[in-house]
């Protein structure tokens, strides 16, 4: 790409630089935001920019020989919250006039390069500015491990020196320095005082007078030291230039062999995590001698479908003062409003995303409060199409989101469901949201209309994570399973980190989506590598007709961060009872508030055409949120009794397929809601422990995935009808819950049904706790 260096003359800008041409990008010009000349300041107080050394930065232009353009900041930082809007007369406005200006004298721009490392607040200005202009950021130091970084900076040959301390364990003596030099020193300081090493905290700034991009170096012929402030503990001083002149580099000096030596793959801690994965999936699959051609591989439509059938569901929302929930939603569930039966995708899209809309007005919410969603496409070709009209609905931080491939009944080509919780909810700490738009090697950039990451009501909501390569967005080629895997959990561990959630120990449930029913085995060997061994959350393996980018496997999460009691503070029982719950107890308390559970129930055959079943049951309770997860599997040998053959017209000719009896589903369907009340009512518990107190009243939404080769084509508004009655059983007129069925092409495990339901119950206290548990 054709890429803007936003620099401030400090090393990060220059090291990233170096980055982006490493990786393939092309330099066309420099950009630099300075005070202004009747400002009369070395530096500005500015949470955005960098300006101390602003008299050196006219210099880069002949350094790099490329193009430098400059922007005098006029605003100051007026919006300083974590999320930024465009705001005027804020300093940020000053970058998108210089953007801005840039774009329109090199049209063919395409990225600008930030060397943001750990500054939120730098970074969602930037890519608040790009996404305005149409431009992608290049952050490719974002979080990086700061003393490798720093380390790999001054090897690489960049020659910055310190032209600002303001730290303890800094002194005046140290301008000037280089970062080479520095570097044993700063990493002392970081031991002895938290120092951050690369200057993040502020602590320090460079000026950067050569790396191997210059042609041309810079060389300070006099400068002198000013002192700020001369704290005893932490003096804050500068360097000011003056008297410069640029040297000419020799022909080795301009080597550029110094690109091969370039550090494009940094090793995270989630590396050493999922680096087994490619063995373990690998051997999973050389180990399958004979793979079966997937069942119900072919693409179905489901035929006969009338939009007036799905108009009419009972069970289309949740609402509670805490979480709610919108169940599949189509652009045909308001035919009076929308009227049209026969629709763009586009539009389409728009449609059904308007009726989720009006649904949310109804129980008084907004997209603000929408924590996750599901989108659901026949044709994953129309993937650009529909987010072209999605994102027309979100602001600056869309929710996240899994976008797979399902088999929907005609003429749907999309379906969305949600959930949401109601913002200012009393005792809630305010919803956080991780939405990072630059590329870098962290994590994949979500450039389009979703988040990474939603944090709020003691769960963190994870966006749908494919195999792809942060620093290129692209999937791995040749094609394989094994390292689509490994960078998919690579990925979803990266996200977990940066939300302080432990995926091991606090995932509360799991959905892997396959493009290949053959690949349960490995996908589901590679989770159980870094799952939890003793508590396992659930897992649902299921198949699926696509996925975004042609994607082999996916995975949907949903993590508990925190602790699992309400309380913080360490209360007794009573005065007198001997326990003093110090941290050893709060932690047994912990793992006994988890109230992990497997339940199984079996049906055995009745006759010759009753095949035998078994429903397998799995909950875990993480509060306030409840979920459990129900799957019908059949042996193999009981299938094919339990099959019926339906003669089905198409085009003037009879067919023939072999189907489940609605009887069979509806048994089937049967028994995993009764495993679900048994869930529920097992949860039920004393006032001051974890529970779900109002049962069925307290269950926000129910997705049912059903093997759709396995239902006749006829039979899908039956089974769900069938389901919503048996549901309603249970529920009553009182309560209602929001359920999203979704056709897949296979389960793991012999799977016909699965079932997921997510009810919401009480945060348990730690006197409640003592009560039940001494």
């Amino acid at each position: 790409m054709k890429v803007l260096g936003l620099i401030s003359g400090g090393k990060d800008s220059f090291y990233n630089l170096m980055q982006c041409v490493a990786n393939g990008h092309t330099i066309v010009a420099l950009g630099n935001l300075h005070p202004r000349p009747q400002d009369k300041k070395d530096e500005l107080d500015s949470y955005m920019y960098q300006t101390v050394g602003h008299d050196v930065i006219h210099l880069y232009e002949e350094c790099l020989q490329v193009p430098l353009y400059r922007q005098t900041i006029r605003g100051t930082p007026i919006e300083q919250g974590s999320d930024y809007v465009k705001t005027e007369m804020d300093e940020t406005e000053d970058l998108y006039e210089l953007l801005h200006s840039v774009k329109a004298k090199h049209p063919d721009l395409q990225a600008v390069s930030v060397g943001a490392i750990l500054s939120n607040y730098q970074r969602i200005r930037v890519e608040n500015v790009c996404a305005r202009l149409g431009l992608v950021a290049l952050a490719y130091l974002w979080q990086r491990d700061q003393e490798e970084l720093l380390h790999e900076m001054a090897q690489a040959g960049v020659n910055a020196v310190l032209i600002k301390i303001a730290a303890m364990g800094l002194k005046k003596q140290h301008l000037g320095q280089s970062i080479g030099d520095m570097f044993p020193h700063l990493c002392k300081m970081n031991q002895e005082f938290d120092l951050h090493i690369c200057g993040e905290g502020g602590e320090y700034e460079t000026i950067t007078l050569d790396c191997p991009l210059f042609k041309k170096k810079i060389v300070v012929d006099e400068s002198e030291i000013v002192i700020h402030s001369d704290d005893a503990f932490a003096q804050v001083a500068y360097l000011r230039f003056k008297q410069l002149h640029l040297e000419e580099k020799s022909e080795d000096d301009l080597d550029r062999s110094w690109m091969s030596d370039m550090n494009l793959d940094p090793v995270w801690e989630a590396d050493s995590i999922t680096l087994p994965i490619q063995d373990i999936v690998a051997a999973k699959l050389a180990s399958i001698t004979a793979p079966e051609a997937p069942s119900s591989g072919h693409h179905r439509t489901v035929s006969g479908g009338d939009p007036e059938d799905l108009c009419h569901s009972k069970f289309t929302t949740h609402s509670s003062p805490l979480v709610c929930a919108i169940g599949g939603t189509t652009a045909y569930d308001n035919l009076l409003v929308h009227g049209k039966r026969h629709m763009s995708t586009a539009e389409e899209t728009t449609a059904c995303l308007q009726n989720v809309q009006d649904k949310l007005g109804k129980m008084g919410l907004s997209w603000t409060e929408v924590v996750f969603m599901q989108v659901f496409v026949t044709n994953m070709s129309d993937f650009g199409v529909v987010n072209g009209a999605y994102k027309a609905f979100f602001g600056i931080n869309p929710p996240p989101r899994a976008c797979v491939g399902a088999n929907l009944p005609a003429p749907c080509r999309i379906q969305v469901s949600c959930t949401a919780i109601r913002n200012n909810v009393k005792g809630v700490k305010p919803r956080q949201t991780l939405h990072v738009q630059g590329m870098s090697y962290w994590a994949p950039a979500n450039i389009g209309p979703y988040s990474q990451a939603t944090e709020y009501a003691n769960h963190s909501f994870i966006a749908g994570q494919i195999g792809m390569i942060p620093s290129t967005l692209d999937l791995p080629v040749p094609t394989s399973l094994a390292l689509e895997t490994s960078w998919s959990l690579r990925n979803l561990l990266q996200i977990a980190t940066n939300r302080h959630c432990d995926l091991v120990k606090r995932t509360s449930l799991c959905i892997a989506y396959v493009s290949n029913p053959n690949h349960f085995e490995a996908v589901t060997a590679a989770w159980n590598h870094i799952a939890n061994k003793d508590k396992p959350a659930p897992v649902l393996a299921i198949c699926v007709s696509s996925l975004p980018k042609g994607a082999q496997v996916e995975w949907q999460v949903m993590l508990h961060h925190g602790k699992v009691y309400a309380e913080k503070k360490a209360l007794a029982a009573s005065e007198d009872d001997g326990n003093d719950t110090d941290d050893d107890d709060m932690y047994k308390l912990e793992k006994r508030a988890l109230h992990p559970t497997i339940l199984t129930l079996c049906h055995e055959p009745s006759g010759p055409t009753s095949g035998a079943w078994k429903s397998t049951t799995q909950s875990w309770f993480l509060a306030p949120l409840l979920n459990v997860l129900s799957v019908v599997d059949v042996p193999k040998e009981s299938m094919s009794s339990m099959f019926s053959s339906l003669a089905l017209e198409s085009d003037g000719e009879v067919a023939h397929e072999s189907v489940l009896s609605l009887v069979v589903l509806k048994d089937m369907m049967a028994m995993m809601i009764q495993a679900v009340d048994r869930i529920l009512e097992s949860h039920k518990c004393p006032k001051l422990g974890p529970g779900v107190e109002d049962g069925w009243k307290g269950v926000v939404g129910m997705t049912l995935y059903y093997q759709d080769a396995l239902v006749g084509k006829k039979d899908v508004k039956a089974l769900r009808k069938s389901f919503e009655g048996l549901l309603e059983a249970f529920l009553g007129s009182a309560s209602s819950v929001a359920v999203t069925f979704v056709p897949v092409l296979a389960i793991a495990g012999n799977g016909v049904l699965a079932l997921t339901a997510h009810a919401v119950g009480k945060t348990p206290t730690v006197p409640g706790l003592l009560q039940q548990y001494h």
